[in-house]
């Protein structure tokens, strides 16, 4: 019996799933970010190799079964970044004399393409910690919109709605901006007394910007002008993402969307407002959940590589 790996690889958690050759969920399995821009390729290779280990002891099969291993990670999205976790994965099972299936480095946006539209014509957008567009059209070519990065682009997601609350604190401290209840929610979440202990924790590391997002969210729904200021900001960036796929290429007379990531998939200001945009402005585009999960979407990506399906992105 041949057997296929799907491993989501995320900022928050990792999750792995493997199946029987058909796709048929054998067992899954959960573990902590795998993001390895930024906890480095060394502890992120054990990880996941740890992970894959684990998946096949559930399935009581050999490695040797595993036909492929598809890892979808946040951060891979340039090929140099690819080949250096693919190494640090390599390198680790060589040191530790352990034996690991064939395995393709994918980004995790791409898996969730798979996973959300089970290989049909459509689009997903993506806001969580960062933010990015990938669409399949009616031809099977792959197109992207965003995914830049947190300093040239992540528009609409966690981290800049996180970045841009902060710099309104800063702004409201120094006398230049409008008054906010965003400090005190901030300085009373992280238990501060001064904003310089955040910046502090941004250069050391420890400070993770996307989590002053939910802070945001709570502000809108508290009457702040300037948490709603930024989200609305989020909200026609996310937008313009989804205007700027429309006009890419051809995805049929109607436009199947996904919406997925922690910003759009919970029910907050800007998820209800960005699906009211989309239905009052793009009548042609259908909102869908997703079909299947992210790692689930690794599997279709390992069956259509074997196939010699995958499209090469456009």
């Amino acid at each position: 019996m041949e057997y296929l790996i799907g491993v989501d690889g995320g900022g928050t958690k990792t999750h792995g799933i493997i199946t029987d050759i058909d796709g048929n969920i054998i067992a899954e399995s959960i573990t902590s970010s795998s993001n390895f821009q930024m906890l480095g390729a060394e502890p992120v290779a054990k990880l996941l190799v740890d992970l894959i280990y684990e998946l096949v002891e559930k399935a009581k099969c050999k490695f040797s079964d595993v036909k492929l291993a598809v890892l979808g990670l946040t951060g891979a999205g340039r090929e140099k970044d690819r080949e250096k976790i693919y190494n640090a994965i390599i390198l680790h099972s060589k040191n530790q004399n352990l034996q690991i299936p064939e395995i393709i480095i994918e980004t995790d946006a791409r898996i969730a393409l798979e996973g959300a539209l089970m290989g049909q014509p459509g689009i997903i957008l993506i806001a969580g910690t960062g933010s990015v567009m990938f669409a399949r059209d009616v031809n099977g070519e792959i197109h992207r919109v965003g995914g830049w990065g947190r300093f040239i682009g992540d528009e609409g997601s966690a981290f800049v709605i996180g970045r841009e609350a902060l710099r309104a604190v800063a702004k409201y401290i120094d006398g230049r901006g409008e008054e906010t209840i965003l400090k005190k929610m901030i300085f009373e979440k992280f238990e501060i007394n001064d904003l310089m202990q955040i910046v502090s924790g941004i250069y050391s590391g420890e400070f993770d910007i996307a989590k002053v997002a939910p802070i945001v969210m709570e502000a809108v729904e508290l009457g702040d002008y300037v948490a709603k200021e930024i989200l609305d900001e989020a909200c026609d960036e996310l937008f313009y993402h989804i205007e700027a796929m429309t006009k890419k290429t051809n995805f049929g007379e109607k436009i199947n969307l996904v919406l997925l990531g922690g910003v759009l998939q919970n029910e907050n200001y800007v998820s209800k407002k960005l699906r009211n945009m989309v239905k009052e402005k793009l009548p042609n585009v259908n909102l869908l959940e997703p079909l299947a999960s992210p790692a689930y979407g690794g599997i279709v990506y390992a069956k259509n590589f074997l196939k010699n399906k995958i499209s090469t992105e456009k």
